[in-house]
């Protein structure tokens, strides 16, 4: 199957108060996602019979989702339409690459000040001093420094970030710091200037020190059919995965090119390692072939670099910090 056509069909949408379950989708989530709570995923269950309980949600239902919070925020129906070409060979899929967690715990790199409510100041609070662990996981009890007097309040949904390396972008010089995703957490109890949170999702194992932010969720991504106005020549700043120096196939890599770039949620490109130029003497000049690496699908962007996930190897050549990738879009077949 050719690359474009099965990168097609893993996209995944909700359109006119109906929602496609992807890989790692919970009614929790789900309530948060279009409620902005949590706690109203018992009217999701009760608007789908056909799920017999929270545990029986999967992979490729399709579920209605009612009274979502719509795009003038109030809460009510609301009809969503999407844009897809004529031509294009769309199949809904509930593969993994563009499941909403996916997204949400695809991090960033953030050339621009950031600016957290707080951060932990202690893991695993329930448990007795003496055994206490270092790192949090999901399930656990965490404390942070944002507190009532700073606008924390039970029931409230916040995201953690472990602070990363400094990074530099080639082309610009300019400094940039990776932020990977932790976790998603929610407020049990409050105090003036602390909070008690329960941590929801871990995405990495959460520590001390690790940063508190608000509770984004991530917008639906559609693979980008449309033409390419452009090629990039992008630089590799850092992986999500800090304990690897090779990305993987659905592994998550941060390129020096966002937002301000053209680059979108959903963008679909085959990188290619760019050519060497060698100079072998008497004027004579080589410049080596543009080798096919693997193909990305932008995950979510920032206005300076965005994140990209691999969803394909082409060649035995991995991506590393610090390649320079040569970006081409690519394009979904048509019907035939």
């Amino acid at each position: 199957m050719k690359v474009a056509v099965l990168l097609v069909i893993m996209a995944v949408s909700a359109m006119a108060g109906t929602y496609l379950v992807g890989y790692g989708d919970t009614l929790w989530d789900l309530s948060l996602h279009f409620y902005g709570t949590p706690l109203r995923w018992e009217e999701i269950l009760a608007a789908n019979p056909q799920i017999g309980g929270p545990e029986q949600l999967c992979p490729g239902m399709l579920i209605n989702i009612p009274g979502a919070l719509n795009s003038t925020g109030g809460y009510g129906p609301e009809v969503r339409t999407v844009s897809i070409p004529a031509s294009t060979v769309v199949n809904w899929s509930s593969e993994p690459i563009l499941s909403r967690l996916q997204r949400e715990g695809a991090g960033m790199v953030a050339f621009d000040p950031v600016a957290p409510l707080g951060r932990v100041v202690q893991v695993n609070t329930e448990e007795d001093a003496r055994f206490r662990f270092d790192s949090g996981l999901p399930g656990d009890m965490l404390e942070i420094d944002y507190g009532s007097s700073q606008g924390a309040a039970p029931g409230q949904v916040l995201r953690i970030f472990r602070e990363g390396e400094e990074v530099r972008d080639p082309s610009t010089g300019g400094r940039g710091r990776v932020y990977r995703a932790a976790g998603v957490c929610s407020v049990i109890e409050t105090r003036p200037s602390t909070a008690v949170v329960q941590l929801e999702h871990g995405y990495l194992a959460v520590r001390e020190g690790d940063l508190v932010f608000p509770y984004r969720a991530s917008e639906e991504v559609l693979i980008n059919n449309e033409p390419s106005t452009r090629d990039f020549s992008v630089h590799v700043l850092a992986l999500k995965n800090p304990d690897t120096r090779r990305a993987y196939v659905f592994d998550v890599v941060y390129i020096n090119a966002g937002a301000e770039a053209g680059i979108r949620p959903g963008d679909v490109f085959s990188a290619f390692t760019c050519g060497e130029r060698y100079d072998v003497g008497d004027h004579e000049v080589i410049i080596t072939a543009d080798l096919p690496v693997a193909d990305l699908v932008i995950l979510t962007t920032e206005r300076l670099s965005a994140s990209a996930m691999v969803v394909s190897n082409r060649s035995a050549l991995l991506i590393s910090p610090g390649d320079i990738l040569w970006l081409t879009k690519s394009q979904a077949l048509p019907e035939r």
